[in-house]
């Protein structure tokens, strides 16, 4: 079906070029009448004085002259009337541009655009306007200074983006990022190779699949080549004089980072061709901090904290090429590629370095994208991608994994040696269709996933030691009477030979470890904007989506928009939108399906062992419990129905104020359940179906719903400093944990699932700030908070012989022997009333501020050259108020790290760099 799909969209793509080819040699035929007038010509660019190619310029109208720029965003009217005109400049992405020329101006103009479906912010302009926009959901455009004052870093650069995206009410971690309008999730650019970035626009678009609540979007455009040669050097240094060790660590760490490279502009040929570069390295050594309770050899508790190096070498690279192929119709070519190697991944926290892994990843990307302009109200954009990405990972240790709930895990790393190769293909064909009050702009898309992985895991085993209940000990005897041990207590006595020391699970899986598949989901949406009046626009779109793994067919999803700007001034504009959402994507699916496959008991048998020998697990004649992945019959596409509300007013003095209420409902989300569960909680007791089965099944069956809530307020006309600063509340509730593989703690009751997912901040606060201090110094601050994360208290057992080590506590009953007081109550392990409901621990609230305090020195003095030879000096710092962001606590009751933080994120880091600009 989906070669029927790929033939389809073929001719839309290629017809571009042919009739590019047809088309300029008839427009060289036609004679050339003498001019009465004068010739017109101009650049058109954004605000970044990055040019734009392929905008259309109009003079008088349709009844006018008409021309589009270039691939170097340059027009040329050869002759154009005495007296005034009107000139307009539209181009795909930013919102029209209309001014009046008079019969003496300059005959070379720049026109300056700033995109659509967004607030523009522009540091430099002399005014900040709200438009009404039908899609926007607090959109941000990042051009200019406000650009420049963001992190060269790309990964600190991605952090401060994702943190801007949570504005639409997702977790920063569902960020989607893409480039150069292809949509599947790409990464990120050299800084200096960005044009503009684009912060959650139209999110209620058709275009875009995703709801604001699962993560924002982040669109970036990188810049085209230029006419002259221009470029950087740049390095940046950070030594461990200059930051600060980890708040869990014992000891200061070698930590620093180097940085450098260049990028570089220019011409191929003289007209419509130019070519842009760009290259880096960097070495990042970074240190995570081992913060664990373990035994030593004596059998005694300890704790255990090191500092072990995490070094990180890569070099990213892009390459760029922008052709005009006809008056009509402009190209680009790119590759960009991401080669990446880290050591003892996955160290750190309650983790021990044997079980950690090395990993070498890569990233190739070609791209290739064509627009044609058929006529003033007619645009065509195809864009072809091919993805070779893949990772591959080796273990340090080879040997069985050793997890004691709330103290520690060791032994080998459970991936591995694991290969995973993809290979990535999405094909994008749109048209933008214009006709008076009509915007329309529908597209096909189409991903294909071919995807060859070695999925090793748990090949080596896996012992639990969850605790339980165990013999009391007259010294290394057995007494008559029991007592509940922690998984601690349960390794020591399994260490020492004593009884009770049996791990409470063995789990492994032998087999083929090739998993391979190809996933394919093609997308058609359409996109309809009407201006019924000139402050009132509605929006409609349709989108629709098919997927093969696991199948999906039934994801249609309307949306319907309005915004408004009453009175004369538009200082207010109030929007309103509804809409569905479905699917998840690609990538995500492919993954799903990987999963299912890895765990299909034909290919890869999965077997578990209670209560085995420690080091001999099947020796002991304990019966063997296998366990199956598969779908339900019924299984669908999971739905999300969205309504929002809200407004922006731009205030006196040049302040702005943003409020936006939005209602969520979903249905057909996906979790797991064993469906063949023990009905008397012992994993060898009788079953619904076959005996010592764990049949976890795939299903749609739970909801969620929730409401969130935004206000901001900004200023970017004051003289010396603009800022903006906002706050989310995000109340979103579920029975499941926005993971297709999520398993409620018992298939028999849904009592107490229904809670904000793990990781969801309920709170979210962030600011930018940009202060244009004398002498050219510019201070800049970007700052994001977020409060009550929530996670999950368990027992370490399973008490429902299910399989799953996620059984909550219950509440004690009075004097009840054995309970532990805590901040939700009296809990015991078992023998209690009632249950924890899921996820009723919090995080303590994490802050994040950094800082980056710049120069620009100016080198030449020839103020209309091109480029200016600059060298710019900053010194940057992340979280330079050094605040402890803990990111793990324990959640196992009554085990030596329970409610106790022994995870943090990165404390202050320092840097300095320079830059010369050409």
């Amino acid at each position: 079906m989906h070669r029927f799909f790929v033939a389809a969209a073929w001719p839309a793509f290629v017809v571009p070029f042919v009739s590019a080819a047809a088309v300029s040699p008839l427009q060289a035929q036609q004679p050339q009448s003498a001019c009465t007038g004068r010739a017109l010509t101009g650049t058109v660019q954004d605000s970044t004085a990055a040019v734009i190619p392929g905008a259309t310029i109009q003079i008088d109208g349709k009844a006018g002259l008409s021309k589009i720029s270039g691939s170097d965003g340059r027009f040329s009217f050869p002759c154009v009337a005495a007296g005034p005109h009107h000139i307009t400049t539209n181009a795909p992405g930013f919102a029209a541009a209309e001014q009046d020329l008079p019969a003496r101006a300059s005959a070379d103009l720049h026109i300056t655009l700033i995109p659509a479906d967004s607030v523009a912010i522009n540091v430099n302009a002399d005014e900040a306007t709200i438009d009404p926009v039908p899609g926007g959901l607090n959109g941000t455009t990042l051009t200019g200074t406000q650009l420049n004052t963001l992190a060269d870093d790309p990964d600190d650069l991605q952090r401060q983006l994702q943190q801007l995206a949570a504005s639409g009410g997702g977790p920063p971690s569902g960020t989607v990022l893409s480039v150069d309008g292809f949509q599947d999730d790409s990464p990120l650019p050299p800084k200096s190779s960005i044009a503009r970035i684009e912060v959650n626009p139209d999110l209620f678009s058709a275009e875009n699949r995703q709801p604001p609540f699962e993560g924002g979007h982040i669109e970036i455009y990188t810049k085209p080549g230029a006419k002259n040669y221009h470029g950087t050097l740049f390095t940046t240094n950070s030594s461990s004089w200059m930051n600060a060790h980890n708040p869990f660590s014992d000891a200061p760490a070698a930590i620093g980072k180097q940085r450098y490279g260049f990028t570089l502009n220019g011409p191929v040929r003289k007209e419509g061709s130019n070519f842009s570069l760009a290259l880096e390295h960097r070495s990042i050594d970074e240190f995570s901090v081992i913060n664990a309770v373990t035994l030593d050899d004596s059998g005694n508790q300890v704790s255990t904290v090191a500092n072990v190096p995490v070094p990180q070498r890569l070099w990213v690279g892009s390459a760029r090429v922008d052709l005009q192929l006809g008056p009509k119709n402009i190209a680009f070519a790119s590759f960009s590629t991401k080669v990446d190697h880290l050591s003892n991944v996955g160290v750190g926290g309650s983790t021990l370095l044997e079980s950690g892994y090395d990993s070498q990843t890569y990233d190739h990307i070609l791209r290739f994208s064509d627009t044609t302009t058929f006529s003033p109200n007619l645009l065509h954009e195809g864009r072809v991608s091919i993805d070779f990405r893949g990772e591959d990972d080796v273990p340090t240790s080879t040997g069985p994994q050793l997890e004691v709930a709330g103290a520690f895990t060791g032994g080998g790393a459970n991936i591995g040696q694991q290969r995973i190769h993809q290979i990535r293909t999405e094909w994008d064909d749109d048209f933008i269709y214009t006709h008076g009050k009509h915007s329309l702009k529908a597209g096909l898309q189409l991903f294909d996933y071919v995807e060859r992985q070695t999925l090793s895991t748990n090949f080596n085993g896996t012992y639990i030691f969850g605790g339980g209940t165990a013999p009391v000990l007259n010294g290394n005897t057995a007494t008559t009477a029991t007592e509940t041990i922690t998984g601690l207590e349960q390794y020591r006595r399994a260490k020492l030979n004593l009884p009770g020391g049996t791990p409470t699970q063995y789990s492994s899986v032998a087999g083929n470890p090739q998993v391979n598949l190809n996933e394919f989901y093609p997308v058609i949406f359409v996109q309809d904007d009407i201006k019924l009046r000139p402050n009132l626009t509605l929006s409609a779109g349709l989108r629709y989506f098919y997927a093969n793994l696991p199948f999906q067919a039934n994801g249609f999803t309307p949306r319907l928009g309005v915004s408004w700007a009453p009175g004369s001034s538009k200082t207010l504009t109030l929007n309103a939108h509804l809409g569905l959402f479905a699917g998840h994507s690609p990538n995500g699916l492919a993954f799903t399906q990987a999963e299912l496959m890895r765990e299909d008991g034909v290919a890869r048998v999965t077997s578990l062992v209670y209560n085995p020998v420690y080091g001999a697990p099947a020796t002991n004649g304990s019966s063997v419990i296998h366990a199956v992945r598969t779908l339900a019959p019924n299984y669908g596409t999971n739905q999300n129905m969205m309504a929002q509300i809200g407004g922006d007013k731009t205030l006196p003095f040049g302040f702005t104020f943003s409020a936006n209420l939005i209602y969520i409902r979903g249905w057909h989300q996906e979790r797991t359940l064993n469906v063949n569960s023990p009905l008397n909680g012992s994993p060898t007791g009788p079953r619904p179906g076959a005996l010592n089965l764990n049949v976890l099944q795939l299903q749609s069956s739970a909801d969620t719903a929730g409401d969130i809530e935004f206000v901001g307020v900004g200023n970017q006309k004051l003289k010396r400093v603009q800022f903006f600063v906002g706050a989310v509340r995000i109340h979103i509730k579920s029975d499941t944990d926005d993971n297709a593989f999520f398993s409620p703690q018992s298939s028999a009751t849904n009592a107490g699932e229904y809670a904000i997912e793990s990781g969801n901040s309920l709170w979210q606060n962030f600011a930018n700030v940009t202060v244009n201090l004398p002498r050219n110094v510019s201070l800049s601050i970007n700052y994001y908070g977020n409060g009550n994360s929530p996670f999950n208290i368990t027992t370490g057992f399973d008490n429902n012989g299910d399989g799953n080590f996620n059984d909550r506590p219950q509440f004690a009953r009075p004097g009840q022997a054995g309970a532990i007081a805590t901040p939700f109550g009296n809990l015991v392990a078992t023998g209690g009333t009632g249950v924890l409901a899921r996820n009723r621990a919090s995080l303590p609230w994490s802050i994040h501020a950094d800082a980056n305090i710049q120069r620009t020195f100016t080198l030449t003095s020839n103020s209309k050259a091109d480029h200016q030879q600059t060298i710019t000096a900053n010194i940057r710092s992340s979280n330079f108020l050094n605040h402890t962001n803990v990111t793990s606590e324990g959640g196992v009751l009554g085990s030596p790290q329970f409610l106790v933080p022994f995870a943090a994120d990165n404390s202050r880091r320092v840097e300095g760099g320079l830059r010369y600009s050409f």
